[in-house]
């Protein structure tokens, strides 16, 4: 199993930089193929319909649930916990699609600022998509379920293929003249490709007779109890970057609207990279936690929070060195605030990431309410500071409100981790942060002076100085940091690139 959550991290991480690459170079590429209003009509079809499609945290607690018992080793609520999600995901879906018909009725008066020609498209565009949602929401469940029963690699390789799939059909389609109906159809027949194959997989390898006619009354309450609040964490924790901008709008300007966005959007693909790996250890927690097994749980969480801890130390250290270059290539002078602006977010950020298995516990303790509470709360108050700070500092003020918010989470929920969770927070830190922090803010800070004596202007200069700075990071981390276990786990992965 742990072959398989190395082979799960290794196809997420490849997802996650190909999601990179379109972001950076295929996306330019449709707009200039398609135009700037109808890449605005897709994007507005795509993000509109998305509001309706939240699966109100079921998803999180189907894979908790199942992974609980099957801890417990039993199949039969496993078979019983599906059956039940599944009729309640048809009935969300039914509400989805009742709304999304009437709402058909009024989108010439939602989208006052489009031209009849554009309300038109836009009209034809919101049934293709819609149709396609509906279907596709039913299958939500099955990633859950899938991650539960630890298949890693047959759920990261059908969500890889979603990713290439489409892309490269759109390319086909852009090629031959398609226009932007043919994007949304090709968007919505992938991703309903992807969920048939899901559920499929999931039936075939499982063998799992799902009970489709059970019913419980006090199971479903708790599944809601559950989801309800997962929701919750969810919903806040958007709130620290989503109200920013309606925050800039009231206090700043539009200039400053825009240099936020771009460096939340950096922000979210650093995150998204650094938390890869998540949910692939919540089946091994919820065997550990069942058994009360702690000490092993502490050692999976130093293990895991140090390889955690090297790779944001590469990001974050190659950002400090080479990010005020990356920006002036990429958007120009204009957009040098967004350097500072990612530097309080990941900064803000270091401890949470390297905590991945204290966020699969919060999960399977049934912790999600405290959690979320403690979320809300602190992104409230960063939310309050930023508004202070926006009138005189824009972007940068906000951003370190939101920091601050982040931060001061980190505080509350290590002592939660600590006093509520029974998890020897300090034994974590000594040997994962600071064992390993002082080596690497001194190779980070050499690096940075060695690289203030060189101007870069070129994108080539960038990639070889980046390269560089890689190589030197991995090596120094690999001779003085890494200890046995990690040197052999970066051996194990080497056979497997190999193998492939």
């Amino acid at each position: 199993m742990a072959s398989s959550i190395k082979k799960g991290a290794i196809i997420s991480y490849v997802a996650i930089f190909l999601n990179i690459a379109i972001t950076f170079f295929y996306t330019p590429w449709m707009i200039k193929m398609i135009g700037v209003s109808d890449y605005g009509l897709y994007s507005l079809t795509i993000s509109f319909i998305s509001y309706f499609l939240l699966d109100f945290g079921l998803q999180q607690a189907v894979q908790r649930f199942i992974a609980k018992y099957r801890a417990e080793g039993d199949e039969d609520k496993v078979a019983k916990m599906v059956g039940i999600t599944t009729r309640v995901y048809l009935i969300i879906d039914i509400v989805i699609l009742l709304v999304l018909i009437i709402l058909y009725f009024f989108i010439s008066n939602i989208f006052t600022g489009l031209d009849s020609e554009e309300i038109n498209k836009l009209k034809g565009l919101y049934v293709i998509a819609a149709t396609f949602s509906v279907l596709n929401f039913v299958f939500k469940p099955m990633g859950g379920a899938m991650m539960a029963y630890e298949y890693f690699v047959e759920e990261r390789l059908l969500e890889l293929i979603n990713k290439v799939g489409l892309v490269l059909l759109v390319c086909i389609a852009l090629y031959f003249g398609a226009g932007v109906y043919a994007l949304v159809f090709i968007n919505g027949s992938v991703s309903l490709f992807v969920s048939i194959a899901k559920f499929y997989v999931f039936r075939k390898k499982s063998k799992l007779q799902i009970q489709w006619s059970y019913f419980d009354k006090t199971e479903l309450k708790g599944i809601f109890t559950f989801s309800v609040w997962t929701f919750g964490s969810v919903l806040a924790q958007r709130m620290r970057f989503s109200l920013i901008p309606t925050v800039l709008g009231i206090f700043s300007n539009t200039a400053e609207i825009a240099v936020f966005a771009l460096g939340a959007s950096l922000e979210g693909m650093v995150f998204t990279i650094a938390s890869g790996i998540n949910g692939l250890f919540l089946p091994k927690v919820s065997r550990m936690a069942h058994m009360n097994n702690s000490v092993e749980i502490l050692r999976l969480m130093v293990r895991v929070g140090r390889i955690m801890l090297y790779l944001i130390g590469l990001i974050f250290g190659g950002f400090l060195v080479l990010g005020k270059d990356f920006i002036l290539l990429w958007v120009g002078d204009q957009f040098t605030n967004v350097y500072y602006i990612l530097i309080f977010l990941i900064v803000s950020n270091i401890v949470s990431l390297t905590q991945n298995i204290g966020e699969n516990l919060i999960y399977v303790d049934n912790k999600v309410k405290e959690s979320a509470l403690l979320i809300f709360a602190t992104s409230l108050i960063g939310l309050i500071v930023a508004c202070i700070l926006a009138p005189n500092y824009g972007a940068v003020g906000c951003a370190f409100g939101t920091g601050f918010g982040l931060c001061l989470y980190q505080v509350l929920i290590n002592l939660f981790y600590h006093r509520r969770m029974n998890i020897d927070i300090i034994c974590f830190f000594k040997e994962c942060h600071i064992k390993i922090m002082p080596l690497l803010i001194i190779l980070i800070g050499l690096l940075y002076y060695i690289k203030s004596l060189v101007d870069i202007t070129t994108w080539s200069g960038l990639f070889v100085t980046g390269s560089l700075f890689a190589a030197i990071y991995l090596v120094i981390c690999y001779c003085f940091l890494f200890n046995d276990e990690e040197k052999a786990l970066c051996t194990s992965l080497m056979r497997i690139n190999r193998k492939k």
